[in-house]
């Protein structure tokens, strides 16, 4: 009988060394690292494929506020300037989305999808350090997938992509050098040389999104105040870090349009009819439904910090693995506070906020020890439920996908065939997915001079475009 105990578990141990040795197998994981980035890039060049040009994106055509079409870059350069002084400061994403329009969609269906994948990895990166994880990086993109507010909005949308993917990139390698340097103060990261390439990136990272952008500023400050609190040398792109992203933020945020648009803007018709009117019960309606669309990333980031802080507690480690998550999570709480300021806070706005939860998340969970044992109990059988969801929504947002760009492509061949007729009767496109780039947003609609039929309409070069009674 004891023989036989013994037998189990030598079996058993060597059952864990397996599953553990499987883990850190460095050729292992590097295989798998770059086979899931692969497949990534292959499926989000196919959305962008089948994701048609969606109410703004035929706006950008044309050099702002004028119908007169965009033939070359130094047209951008003019509708930037006049965009800049008339409607807002957000000429970064402005900028790449005329730049796009002008060299075609083909182009961009190449660039956001290699775009998504360094947003991915900038995620992974902040969240994990140096070290490459397969299962991390896993977790990471499920994470994005799932808990990216409107994903098709800012993710496949041409102009949504540009506000918010693009600029959300930009914002988290800013940010990069801050918790690499963390993790290690390596030479180059030291020198005075890798602060003065960097400015440009700093510069721009705050001209991007105002909440996500003050959040960014307030996450360098705050790894500031580690590196002084760990007697850390702090480093010259610390410095320019700081200073260069609160100019191009004051540049931003001060443009001589703000003023214009904000006084034009007005709430959505669906929170004024359900409440009203009055500017600040508006604002307490749109935080509270956005928090409300949140929560689920919420309680994943609380059960995160939970497991985070037992795990610290169970194994007497420093008190200091959780500032980065600290950090993380205090930005991201920022950043959605701020948003009661302006009297409108689409769901699309908690981007960045949403990936701020997300690297605290993956770094949270990063931190647990994954032996065999808690491998079988607690990863297998949700681990693989996930994935196989995660799958399934693969296949159901690529089958929306291309029936939407059916219905384009029939639009378009209806539009081409009456281009003599005023106005032209096209038929309703109704995507299914809030991973498809038109759910939610404005398309055609019965009023000839509704600004996205208007849009169409200048894009195509007939009179009149209307929905289909």
């Amino acid at each position: 009988m004891r023989l036989e105990m013994d037998n189990n578990h030598v079996q058993k141990k060597s059952i864990n060394q397996m599953d553990e040795n499987w883990l850190v197998s460095k050729k292992t994981n590097q295989i798998l690292f770059a086979a899931l980035l692969v497949a990534t890039f292959f499926y989000v060049v196919f959305l962008n494929i089948k994701t048609p040009l969606i109410a703004d994106d035929f706006v950008y055509t044309f050099i702002f506020g004028t119908s007169m079409p965009v033939m070359n870059i130094g047209d951008i350069i003019n509708s930037q300037i006049s965009y800049y002084t008339t409607w807002g400061g957000r000429v970064v994403a402005e900028t790449l989305t005329q730049l796009f329009m002008f060299l075609g969609k083909d182009v961009f269906n190449i660039a956001n999808s290699l775009c998504y994948l360094v947003f991915c990895l900038a995620v992974y990166f902040l969240a994990v350090g140096r070290r490459i994880r397969f299962e991390l990086l896993l977790l990471t993109t499920v994470l994005i997938w799932f808990f990216t507010p409107m994903f098709g909005q800012t993710v496949m949308w041409l102009t949504g992509s540009c506000n918010y993917l693009w600029c959300g990139t930009i914002i988290l390698l800013a940010i990069l050098p801050f918790r690499l340097y963390e993790e290690k103060q390596t030479k180059l990261l030291n020198s005075i040389w890798f602060a003065v390439v960097m400015i440009p990136l700093f510069f721009i990272s705050g001209i991007t999104n105002e909440n996500t952008a003050g959040a960014m500023i307030l996450i360098m400050l705050m790894f500031g105040v580690v590196y002084f609190k760990r007697k850390i040398r702090i480093p010259a792109f610390a410095y320019t870090g700081l200073f260069f992203s609160i100019c191009g933020f004051l540049c931003m945020i001060f443009a001589p349009g703000n003023s214009m648009r904000v006084e034009n803007e007005s709430a959505v018709a669906e929170v004024t009819m359900m409440v009203g009117s009055n500017p600040i019960i508006t604002r307490l309606s749109y935080f509270a439904y956005n928090l409300y669309a949140l929560m689920p990333l919420v309680i994943l980031a609380a059960i995160a910090f939970v497991l985070l802080k037992n795990e610290i507690d169970r194994n007497g480690k420093d008190r200091k693995e959780l500032v980065n998550f600290g950090i993380f999570t205090v930005a991201a709480v920022a950043a959605m506070v701020v948003m009661l300021a302006p009297p409108k806070f689409p769901p699309r706005a908690m981007f960045g906020l949403a990936a701020f939860l997300i690297i605290a998340v993956v770094y949270a969970l990063g931190q647990l020890k994954l032996t065999g044992e808690r491998i079988r109990k607690f990863v297998m059988i949700p681990g693989i439920a996930v994935l196989l969801f995660y799958i399934m929504s693969w296949g159901y947002v690529g089958i929306d996908a291309i029936t939407v760009n059916k219905q384009y492509i029939a639009r378009v061949q209806i539009i081409q065939e009456h281009k003599n007729e005023a106005p032209i009767h096209v038929p309703e496109i109704v995507p299914l997915s809030s991973h498809n780039g038109m759910y939610g947003l404005k398309d055609v609609q019965l009023d000839p001079n509704h600004w996205v039929n208007r849009a169409l309409a200048d894009y195509f070069g007939v009179p009149n475009i209307v929905l289909l009674p």
